[in-house]
């Protein structure tokens, strides 16, 4: 067995560095895998119905939790009274995760426009999609009826959730968790898988209603109330509720109702393929920093083993 001393371990920790740059250098190169992190969500709503089946081939997983009562709002000091709506999407492929670039399509689709009462973020969190709806003031009429004998009925909008779980190709809406406060007596419709009644909450009380496919629940699919009871004082004082009957989920606007264009507009056409030589001129650069990277990378270790073959030449 040979030992290298001298120049020969010089060599060899120069090859060492230099096999570091290059990985280095190839990992600054490949495109960062977008993790957690805020998506824009946009001010106008769509313009054309989902091309469906969405994300074919791909088994997506939708759950929904539904607040009405009282939480913190974004961009507001004190808690607000609240219709609250989060949406949570899951790929349970290989990888399972979606982008930021996804999660902003899915938002921009389903959850965009905006309101004097309504507010909406999204994120990637946790490698999922997750939506999250504020309704305030009189927009949350779209979500309780009030009659004037007290009797109060609350409904998310499970027809709409319904109509965005099957425009996918493979998405299993797999469970809603529904809390309602300020009602008492409350009776949950609709077969849930668990419900928790007239818990008390200090001056209030706040009930709970579960469906579960898991424990064998079927998610309902209209928008018939699945919470009803009588309405308390918290409610009409500290909630700021007003009689009245349910009213119009508005915005956002159901992409599915809307009419498609006839013809297309020639300067899109243009547009559309202008962007598309955009993306192939994008790709092929990339694919030629590419290239370039693995032949200076293959050029710097060729250099480096002549360099070590000729030192331990010396050597003997």
């Amino acid at each position: 067995m040979m030992v290298m001393t001298g120049m020969g371990r010089r060599v060899a920790r120069w090859m060492a560095g230099l096999a570091a740059v290059a990985c280095c250098v190839a990992g600054a190169a490949l495109p960062a895998h977008a993790d957690d992190g805020p998506v824009p969500v946009p001010s106008t709503p769509p313009t054309a119905a989902p091309t469906t089946p969405l994300f074919p081939g791909r088994p997506i997983h939708m759950r929904a939790n539904f607040e009405f009562g009282e939480r913190a709002v974004p961009g507001q000091q004190r808690s607000q009274p609240t219709a609250y709506l989060l949406l949570v999407f899951s790929d349970w492929g290989k990888g399972r995760s979606l982008t930021e670039q996804e999660c902003q399509d899915l938002v921009s689709t389903f959850w965009s426009g905006t309101g004097p009462d309504y507010q909406v973020e999204a994120a990637v969190k946790y490698d999922d999609c997750q939506i999250e709806a504020y309704y305030l003031g009189e927009a949350r009429h779209a979500f309780y009826s009030l009659d004037e004998s007290g009797h109060m009925q609350v409904r998310p909008p499970m027809a709409y959730l319904n109509q965005i779980a099957t425009s996918f190709d493979n998405l299993v809406f797999d469970r809603l968790d529904f809390d309602v406060t300020a009602m008492n007596n409350a009776h949950c419709n609709a077969n849930p898988s668990k419900e928790d009644l007239d818990l008390l909450l200090n001056i209030t009380h706040m009930s709970t209603c579960v469906w579960d496919v898991h424990d064998g629940a079927t998610i309902p699919a209209t928008d018939e109330p699945l919470m009803e009871g009588d309405v308390e004082d918290y409610f009409t004082g500290k909630l700021a509720g007003t009689v009245g009957p349910f009213t119009e989920l508005n915005p956002p606007i159901n992409p599915f109702t809307i009419t498609p264009t006839p013809t297309t507009d020639p300067a899109a056409g243009a547009s559309a393929a202008a962007s598309g030589d955009q993306s192939q001129r994008g790709e092929s650069a990339f694919t030629g920093l590419l290239v370039g990277i693995g032949a200076a990378i293959a050029a710097l270790l060729l250099v480096g083993t002549g360099a070590l073959v000729v030192a331990l030449r010396r050597r003997k």
